[in-house]
């Protein structure tokens, strides 16, 4: 991402510090090169927040999410911002969208197994809408899923892509072996800010494959 662009979003997060406290993660952190969470705040609410660091490659693939709320005011802020920085924006009703290790669900995500010597054979179904597209997560983990009625398990969220490249950007070893991925992104990486302007909530991610 354009470091003027981080830089606005950085000076976002640190310009209202009341009622917050140091996001720190938990020690899977260093599996990650410092700068892949570069577009996360330094600073989450008290109150609440929620995070995931997996360095996990025989299910899925490593990512760092992050959950928490903003009051409105601070969420328009934030919506203008993004609306300003984003490479791409999308809905997560749109029936065509680009998720990385879609199948997974809340039930089945320690069953399907990539590394086996003969992993279950899954067809990521690519159609012609998913050209063009960048890729999104699925967040099917328990405590994240809200619905399954499309495959990012977000229920009624805007997806502000801020970075996503194609390729390997990891130490290979490292990574998933491209099992189950779209055409064009068998590795690669996804980061962004997704909102929720009913529950005023904000999850960031960056996912890598």
């Amino acid at each position: 991402m354009n470091i003027i662009k981080l830089l606005l979003l950085v000076v976002f997060f640190q310009s209202c510090s009341f009622g917050e406290k140091e996001l720190v993660f938990n020690k899977e952190i260093e599996y990650f090169d410092r700068d892949f969470i570069s577009h996360f705040p330094k600073k989450v609410p008290i109150e609440y927040s929620q995070d995931v660091v997996s360095p996990n490659v025989r299910n899925s693939h490593p990512h760092v999410w992050l959950k928490f709320y903003i009051d409105e005011t601070r969420l328009n802020k934030l919506k203008d911002s993004l609306n300003e920085v984003a490479i791409a924006k999308y809905r997560t009703d749109d029936s065509c969208l680009l998720v990385i290790d879609k199948h997974l669900t809340k039930t089945n995500w320690y069953k399907i197994v990539k590394t086996k010597r003969m992993p279950k054979k899954i067809n990521y179904n690519y159609r012609p809408c998913h050209d063009n597209k960048y890729p999104v997560p699925n967040f099917y983990l328990s405590d994240w899923s809200e619905t399954t009625k499309n495959p990012t398990q977000l229920d009624g969220y805007k997806l502000f892509l801020l970075d996503a490249k194609s390729g390997i950007h990891m130490d290979s070893t490292k990574l998933p072996n491209g099992l189950y991925t779209p055409k064009g992104w068998e590795h690669g990486y996804s980061k962004g800010i997704a909102i929720n302007e009913k529950t005023n909530v904000v999850i960031f991610w960056a996912d890598i494959w």
